[in-house]
C-alpha cells in the first residue's frame, strides 16, 4: 500500500479514524514532505535511513500549568478514542507530542489523523 498518496489538508484528516497498519503502510520520507506543509506546527523527525524510525512531533507552548493539564487531559482522550498513543512529555508551560506507528515503522494515515485532531481540540480550547 506504500503506492502515491493523496496530499490533504489538516482539515481532512479529522474524518480519519485510525486503523491497524501493517509494515507496507508506512509513509516514506519524501510522502511525508510533501503532507507537512498542510500541518502547521508540526516537525518530522527522522532517526534513521528511509521511512523507519520517523515521527511526528510538536511543541505546544502554554501560559501556565494549568492549560498543560487541560492538553494532556485532552491528548489522553484523544489517544484512547483512536486507540493509538503517542509519546508525550510536558512541564511547566509547554507539551511535546509525538506520533508514530511502531507496527507500520514510522508515520503512517494513524499519526496523520492524530495530529489533526489533536491541533483541533486544542484550538477548540483556547
Amino acid at each position: 500500500m506504500n503506492a502515491a498518496r493523496m496530499i490533504r489538508p489538516a482539515s481532512d484528516w479529522l474524518h480519519v479514524g485510525c486503523q491497524h497498519c501493517g509494515p507496507d503502510e508506512g509513509w516514506t520520507v519524501q510522502q511525508i514532505e510533501a503532507q507537512l506543509p498542510e500541518f502547521d506546527g508540526w516537525a518530522v523527525e527522522i532517526e534513521a535511513q528511509g521511512k523507519q524510525g520517523t515521527r511526528l512531533w510538536r511543541r505546544y507552548n502554554f501560559s501556565n500549568f494549568e492549560g498543560v493539564k487541560m492538553a494532556v487531559h485532552a491528548l489522553m482522550h484523544l489517544a484512547d478514542d483512536e486507540d493509538h498513543h503517542p509519546e508525550a512529555s510536558f512541564s511547566y508551560n509547554w507539551l511535546e507530542v509525538r506520533w508514530s506507528t511502531h507496527s507500520a515503522g514510522g508515520i503512517s494515515d494513524n499519526d496523520w489523523a492524530c495530529a489533526a485532531k489533536l491541533d483541533d481540540l486544542l484550538r477548540h480550547m483556547g
